[in-house]
């Protein structure tokens, strides 16, 4: 059993590795400057995509930026000088897609993180980071890595590290400590 699991997780890493790698790092900064210059962040995604996202918001918060999750009964209403931060790795998610329609409509800046850049979301965004994972649950698209781990799994991980290490950015940009983020985090647990 050991060895058979240290080749799985080996696996994870590996697949994991090559496609951070793979992540346009001008992406990265255009998505880390329209966080700094936005009012408020609203984040939304499908799914896994939406738990992490929902993680990312919470980060956000304790680095003292203002972030919601949409669809939660604490959002705000979206407008100009807001950023819709968006997962899609299709980038056709229906709900998704009606949410960036609608946040177009109130002037909100969109960006998203997906593996489909000219998909109908992707052409919608002003800020596209692009990751090379499987975009769907057959995972046969052109250009992808073909990963061995279910459906859109290495997507989904490698949107998880990704954020990540942008907390790791900001904290950096705005020279704050864990000790800055851990005075903004809940109290009442």
């Amino acid at each position: 059993m050991g060895g058979r699991f240290t080749q799985s997780f080996g696996l994870v890493l590996h697949e994991l590795a090559e496609s951070l790698q793979r992540v346009p790092p001008d992406h990265v900064e255009k998505l880390l400057g329209a966080i700094r210059s936005s009012r408020n962040i609203l984040v939304i995604g499908a799914g896994r995509m939406g738990i992490i996202l929902s993680m990312f918001s919470l980060r956000l918060n304790h680095l003292g930026f203002t972030s919601h999750v949409v669809g939660s009964t604490s959002c705000p209403p979206i407008g100009p000088g807001d950023l819709l931060l968006v997962a899609s790795s299709s980038g056709e998610t229906p709900t998704v897609r009606e949410i960036v329609r609608k946040a177009r409509e109130y002037e909100a800046g969109i960006a998203v993180v997906t593996a489909q850049p000219t998909s109908t979301i992707g052409r919608m965004a002003s800020v596209v980071v692009h990751v090379q994972a499987p975009a769907s649950i057959v995972a046969s698209e052109q250009g992808a890595l073909l990963s061995k781990q279910p459906m859109k799994t290495l997507f989904e991980q490698t949107l998880f590290i990704l954020l990540e290490a942008m907390v790791l950015e900001l904290m950096r940009e705005t020279d704050q400590t864990a000790s800055d983020l851990a005075r903004r985090h809940g109290n009442l647990e």
